[in-house]
């Protein structure tokens, strides 16, 4: 009897080795690492592949529409911002992130920022280098404990990022049309409905929401304008959700405090981009997931996804577009 045809799994870009091992111990899958990310280099493969595991690389709506045999898209991560799920979902292709891998990770970060921020660390440090010792005497640290945080998105990161925030005493306000005030509450934050009605109260404004066309550009003159001008702004979500002239603008006329920025609407930015340059932001590199312990669950995550979606059991919380499994189990 001949043996049953293998499945046909494209990884676009090796994931950590304990990820790999997942996919390459499944006998019934032919795991296939391309030497570039480049779609020219593999786009010849779409014609029989089964499953794609990405990463940062666009899937785009041609290479679905090239891909009749497609069923799963695994993405190495929470956002799919760089997927064309209609075309996905018109096509019948679940699309399946992480879940939660990532999500001790970027709460971390978050509160990396706001201690950083609320201590002027940036600053604290580079005065000491150059001899300005008596920094400290400004006064311009600040303790979180008392304060008010916003947070908007109250997912598997803003809702864990609420318990840890109550714990350093401060009082968390929620939004997210997803729950309703009950379930808001249930996780430790006052339920808000409108973000314009709780700006004036944050000291730092957190963002943990998806990048979509009604969250694009979601902080921007108008609702900085509604902040104190000791307040902090913080996104680890996703670039494109602040608007970035708008942020530069307040903070240099004094409306705003200062910002953290894990992710840019430009990534990498440019040399000559303003937020490089500017004193009271700090930066780092869409890096709040990429921790050692972050990377080696969202590998593992990821290459699961597929097998278990082969045999019937990928986890229903990690599918983006749900519809799609709905009518696969008609």
């Amino acid at each position: 009897m001949a043996a049953p045809a293998k499945r046909k799994v494209l990884c676009i870009q090796p994931i950590h080795p304990e990820g790999m091992k997942i996919l390459e111990s499944r006998p019934d899958i032919d795991l296939i690492v391309p030497e570039s990310p480049e779609p020219q280099v593999w786009e010849h493969h779409l014609a029989d592949v089964e499953a794609i595991v990405v990463r940062i690389t666009r899937i785009e709506r041609w290479m679905i529409e090239k891909a009749p045999k497609l069923e799963l898209i695994s993405r190495h991560g929470v956002g799919c911002d760089n997927i064309a799920v209609d075309a996905a979902t018109e096509r019948g292709v679940v699309v399946a992130t992480v879940g939660e891998a990532n999500a001790p990770s970027v709460v971390e970060q978050t509160v990396a920022f706001i201690f950083a921020l609320a201590k002027r660390l940036p600053d604290f440090d580079r005065a000491v280098r150059t001899g300005d010792y008596l920094v400290k005497m400004k006064l311009d640290a600040i303790d979180v404990a008392g304060k008010t945080i916003v947070i908007v998105g109250l997912g598997r990161i803003g809702g864990r990022l609420a318990k840890v925030c109550n714990a350093l005493g401060l009082t968390c306000v929620g939004i997210d049309p997803a729950f309703d005030a009950g379930q808001i509450r249930a996780l430790g934050c006052e339920p808000a409905t409108r973000l314009h009605d709780v700006l004036a109260r944050a000291d730092y404004l957190t963002l943990h929401c998806p990048l979509q066309p009604d969250t694009r550009n979601l902080i921007g003159a108008r609702e900085l304008a509604l902040m104190k001008p000791s307040a902090y702004l913080i996104n680890c979500a996703r670039g494109g959700i602040v608007d970035e002239a708008a942020l530069i603008a307040a903070l240099d006329a004094g409306k705003l405090k200062g910002a953290a920025l894990d992710v840019q609407a430009t990534e990498p930015p440019k040399r000559d981009d303003p937020l490089l340059s500017h004193d009271r932001i700090i930066l780092s590199p869409h890096s709040a997931a990429t921790t050692a312990e972050g990377m080696v669950r969202m590998a593992t995550t990821v290459a699961r996804n597929v097998p278990e979606f082969f045999d019937g059991k990928l986890p229903r919380s990690h599918v983006f577009n749900p519809e799609v499994l709905a009518r696969r189990e008609r």
